[in-house]
């Protein structure tokens, strides 16, 4: 990172080019003292800049107000929501100082920095079922103190708690707002909100969360509490999905766009660098030098090093020039492929990383196009279900963990439509699902149920020459839930 004294360059900071910087900001003596910025942690170009920093001494956390004409409106919400946490006593993290810069219309907040916090999500996304119990318990009674103090977290989600020494900070003070205490609805809409920011794998829990909650308020817990508030989380994680997907397409703090008259180009932020907008611009030149794995009429995958961590290339070929009229006015099988790669993501679904797509282009009319994915190691389904170095308990374990995939799949209405054993991987001892090109999420209950079949068919066409793994299947498909 480079650093910058200007407080014009405040404004300059973007996504991919998170500058340190030194600021001189009024302390409560009037005078001035500099803000020295050494990590930014999140960044709203224009608007918005979260940090770690040293200011009189200490380290302190920091938000920067920047926006023309709003940054005061979006500092006084900040500063109106943490004066409402500390009012009725929610842990929170400390304000130690607030105000304007002298010479320019950006706000300052600084807080204390809470030593060995960790964010609440990545703490989480790495428990065991067990634990994950645990942590959902402890934030169902930080949400229920809030609404008993007639509070509520609207933008409530992982991210906006911190925990240390095994306790819960509040944070994000801008979407802290007042209700009436007693307002059933609403809170149920909360808490339907923060459910639908998990996987549908943990909608289990949602009965256990409720019923802490309701007991929590001393409200009675009922089956139809219970399915008013299921119905709006699957609701909310609707929004959210298609909220998710849209982004995809375009420039945000994820992903990177860029279309010009040849290309269009998407590529997921945390991968873009010097060498990664080399091999965008042009793919086929580190296809020539890579290791094949296939090389067909219809598409060719190769192996490729980025930055030293391995990628698969899947350029989806145009075989002659009826193929491409008929590609020309669609979205490319590798577009495809990069939104379904992010709806798995979304529901939580193993699928190889999605990295980024490029579709080779003349003005609007599609050509070849190319998805990159981070390699995953392991083997493809066939190549384990066939070898005699697996024994038939190891393999019947993975049968069971491979329908459940295929199930939790299908829950969501969604058909993969080619399901070939080698388009799931056996990584780590856990089925990942990959080809996602044909991939579909139904709203016609009709049409998914077609293409379920379709699934289900293709899918033991797998075994037809082998009955003791259609037996197994069969069990699984027979018996799990």
């Amino acid at each position: 990172m480079t650093q910058s004294n200007d407080i014009n360059s405040l404004r300059q900071i973007g996504y991919e080019n998170l500058t340190n910087f030194s600021i001189p900001l009024p302390s409560s003596s009037q005078s001035e003292r500099v803000f020295q910025c050494s990590k930014t942690t999140r960044c709203l170009p224009g608007k918005r800049i979260s940090c770690i920093g040293q200011w009189q001494g200490e380290t302190v956390f920091a938000k920067f107000f920047i926006a023309p004409n709003r940054a005061k409106i979006h500092w006084q919400k900040e500063l109106k929501g943490f004066q409402r946490l500390g009012e009725q006593k929610i842990l929170a993290p400390k304000m130690l100082h607030s105000g304007k810069h002298q010479q320019d219309e950006i706000y300052f907040i600084l807080y204390e920095f809470i030593e060995n916090a960790t964010d609440l999500k990545p703490v989480w996304e790495n428990a065991k079922p067990p634990q994950q119990l645990s942590l959902l318990k402890q934030l169902i009674n930080t949400i229920a103190e809030h609404h008993k103090q007639g509070l509520i977290q609207q933008d409530l989600h992982l991210n906006n708690f911190l925990i240390a020494n095994h306790q819960f900070y509040t944070l994000d003070g801008a979407d802290i707002t007042a209700i009436d205490c007693n307002d059933k609805q609403i809170a149920f809409n909360n808490l339907a909100l923060l459910f639908a920011q998990l996987y549908p794998s943990n909608d289990h829990n949602i009965e256990v969360g409720l019923q802490d909650y309701c007991k929590l308020r001393d409200w009675p817990f009922s089956q139809s509490v219970l399915n008013l508030v299921k119905s709006t989380t699957l609701k909310m994680r609707d929004n959210r999905k298609l909220d998710r997907l849209a982004k995809t397409k375009r420039s945000c703090s994820l992903f990177f766009y860029q279309q010009t008259w040849n290309q269009q180009t998407i590529c997921a932020r945390k991968y873009r660098s010097a060498e990664m907008q080399t091999f965008l611009n042009a793919p086929d030149s580190y296809i020539k030098q890579a290791n094949l794995l296939k090389d067909g009429n219809t598409c060719t995958v190769a192996i490729v090093t980025i930055d030293n961590v391995e990628m698969v290339v899947k350029r989806y070929n145009i075989k002659n020039w009826q193929h491409a009229f008929g590609r020309a006015f669609r979205p490319s099988r590798a577009v495809n492929s990069w939104v379904n790669a992010h709806l798995l993501q979304f529901y939580g679904i193993p699928t190889p990383e999605p990295v980024a797509v490029i579709e080779k282009r003349w003005g609007a009319l599609r050509k070849e196009a190319y998805f990159v994915t981070k390699l995953i190691s392991g083997e493809t389904g066939d190549l384990y279900f066939n070898s005699d170095k697996n024994s038939l308990e190891e393999k019947q374990s993975l049968a069971g963990l491979t329908v459940k995939l295929l199930k939790s799949i299908h829950a969501l209405n969604i058909s993969h439509g080619d399901l070939k054993i080698t388009n799931i991987m056996i990584s780590d001892s856990h089925p990942v699902i990959i080809d996602l090109d044909s991939m579909k999420q139904h709203r016609s209950q009709y049409f998914f149920n077609k293409a379920k079949t379709r699934d289900i068919k293709r899918f033991f066409k797998n075994w037809q020459n082998n009955p003791v793994l259609t037996n197994v299947f069969q069990t699984y498909f027979n018996t799990l839930k």
